[in-house]
């Protein structure tokens, strides 16, 4: 009886032996097939682990290269935009310049005047653009919301807000896809400082405001522009050649002195500098106002259409508007420059996220690709082995006592 027990284990043992080496071979003929190291997560939980993590980081990966390609359409098509609105602007101050040329008549002032029109309702109609799913690409976050109206007065009004669009494209860094309309093309430098003039010149006059400035962290920041001081200067003659000037600050005189036209006239924190030829009688009002829009240039240019050529106020009031488009001009190129180098950002962040891609994709072949010179050294082994049990079964199987028995 005990014999038969002890036979019986040796058998089941020699069987279980063959069982375990027929599944080390299948798994090696499974992962040669597959060319994977890991078939199931139990193979190497830690493996398994850290395989998972890396599918998530690819993940987040391809969600941000797809960010990048969005936001490069984006800022391509703006580039586009802003590059014709360059040259719209560039294009209507040759325009206001052919209309203060002296030997132009007063139909050829009012046919420049009808091409200035058309370049205004060409800005404003690329100011109003949308993208491929009707959001409007100037209006702030206000993506739904039509930024510029012009009323029959042309006078433009901004309906957007002053905010980005945002779209993240790694951990750290969110990108603008937009800019607003405001920041575009209603809110440039102005060009003579902190004040716009405003002239009132006699027949002949040349004069012109060169800049204005002043320190105005003087005055309350929530004071607006219409309500902060207004100076006039009238220019006298000062009998010896020369002229003398009168400044007054809201209608009241403050300073009055000999013009020193190298040196300009300075009260206080407010500083006047001037050019060109001045008449006895000249006056310049000047207005605070720090930031200029171009569709309000184009509104004053065409307004000009009826006055006289020999105006000199009007003539000084085009040379005005020519400075404050140039200075739009200058600022719609700064805008584009911008443009270049948010994409030159994402191409460095592209640069880096593949990189980044490339060292993921290591990652997992070496936790997941299989060694295949291992992997048939681990086969060839396994075989031998199985064939080495499967021949001890057999002579264990054909194991009898009269084997023995003479």
């Amino acid at each position: 009886m005990v014999g038969r027990i002890a036979s019986f284990h040796s058998y089941q043992a020699v069987q279980n032996d063959l069982r375990k080496q027929e599944v080390k071979i299948q798994h090696n003929q499974e992962q040669l097939a597959s060319g994977k190291k890991l078939l199931n997560s139990s193979d190497d939980p830690l493996a398994t682990h850290y395989l998972q993590n890396i599918g998530q980081q690819e993940e987040q990966l391809r969600q941000y290269m797809d960010a990048i390609v969005l936001v490069r359409n984006r800022l391509e098509y703006n580039e586009v935009l802003i590059a014709n609105s360059e040259e719209q602007v560039d294009t209507a101050k040759r325009t206001v310049m052919e209309m203060i040329n002296g030997a132009h008549s007063e139909e050829d002032r009012i046919a420049k005047a009808r091409e200035l029109q058309e370049i205004f309702t060409n800005l404003l109609s690329t100011a109003n653009s949308q993208d491929e799913l009707g959001n409007y690409i100037f209006a702030g976050t206000k993506s739904k919301t039509q930024p510029f109206f012009r009323n029959s007065a042309n006078e433009v009004t901004y309906a957007g807000d002053p905010y980005h669009r945002n779209m993240k494209i790694s951990n750290q860094i969110e990108m603008k896809i937009n800019d607003p309309g405001n920041a575009v093309f209603t809110e440039v430098d102005n060009p003579f400082g902190d004040y716009s003039p405003e002239y009132q010149l006699q027949e002949g006059s040349e004069l012109l405001l060169e800049h204005a400035t002043n320190d105005f962290s003087l005055v309350s920041d929530n004071v607006p522009a219409d309500e902060k001081p207004e100076y006039t200067v009238t220019f006298v003659d000062w009998g010896d050649g020369g002229y003398g000037y009168q400044l007054e600050e809201d209608g009241s005189v403050v300073a009055a002195d000999k013009l020193d036209l190298k040196e300009g006239i300075q009260y206080e924190n407010l500083k006047i500098k001037l050019k060109g030829q001045i008449s006895a009688g000249d006056s310049i009002t000047l207005k605070a106002k720090q930031k200029v829009s171009v569709f309000d240039s184009l509104k004053g240019a065409i307004d000009m259409q009826d006055a006289s050529v020999s105006d000199a106020s009007a003539t000084a009031d085009l040379h005005r508007i020519t400075e404050e488009l140039n200075a739009g001009f200058v600022h719609l190129t700064k805008v584009e420059t911008d443009l270049g180098s948010r994409m030159k950002t994402l191409d460095i962040q592209e640069d880096q996220h593949e990189d980044f891609k490339l060292a993921l994709a290591k990652s997992r072949s070496s936790f997941e690709d299989l060694d295949y010179a291992q992997a048939v050294v681990d086969f060839n082994e396994n075989s031998l082995a199985l064939e080495a049990s499967q021949k001890a079964f057999g002579k264990v199987k054909g194991l009898t006592l009269f084997n023995y028995l003479n």
